[in-house]
């Protein structure tokens, strides 16, 4: 339990990479089934990997330079410690970059026409969500969820999770 606590940036880089993994696999049929396909899967697999890891890299640079003590400090930005500012602002550079790419650069549209990364699941169905407006609808509620997380994280008093 340390491990996870102390160290959970390991977790989550290997947890961002197997998910990565998996749509790789998945993509394949796409793939299979129009060949058209694989240079935008390919930039979805690694833009996966690098922007997924970001937050978890930073994370690292804490606990390995014993800036951070584990992973409870990153639910407490208000106590301003540096590389959990730089964790949390990289978050918010992220959804700035992606929030550009959805709505500005086509990035919904993108996301629709290589059908895998983003399902809905319900009573043991799975459905690939192929519409360009719904991407858009579940990005925006996907930030609104994050924005008030990170509220939450400012405002309350959380108590010190040393481990």
């Amino acid at each position: 339990m340390e491990l996870i606590f102390k160290h959970g940036w390991i977790f989550l880089i290997a947890m961002t990479s197997i998910n990565g993994l998996v749509f790789k696999y998945k993509s394949k049929k796409y793939i299979f089934d129009n060949p058209d396909l694989t240079d935008g899967y390919s930039r979805l697999f690694k833009g996966w990997l690098i922007w997924g890891n970001v937050p978890w890299i930073i994370m690292a640079i804490g606990d390995l330079t014993k800036i951070t003590d584990g992973i409870g400090e990153y639910f407490n930005p208000r106590l301003l410690n540096p590389i959990v500012l730089i964790f949390h602002a990289s978050i918010i550079v992220i959804w700035i970059i992606g929030s550009r790419w959805i709505y500005l650069e086509e990035g919904a549209e993108f996301l629709a026409k290589h059908p895998g990364l983003i399902h809905f699941h319900s009573f043991g169905t799975s459905k690939d969500i192929t519409s360009s407006n719904t991407i858009k609808i579940l990005w925006t509620l996907g930030i609104i969820g994050g924005i008030v997380g990170m509220i939450f994280m400012w405002t309350m008093k959380i108590p010190s999770m040393n481990y």
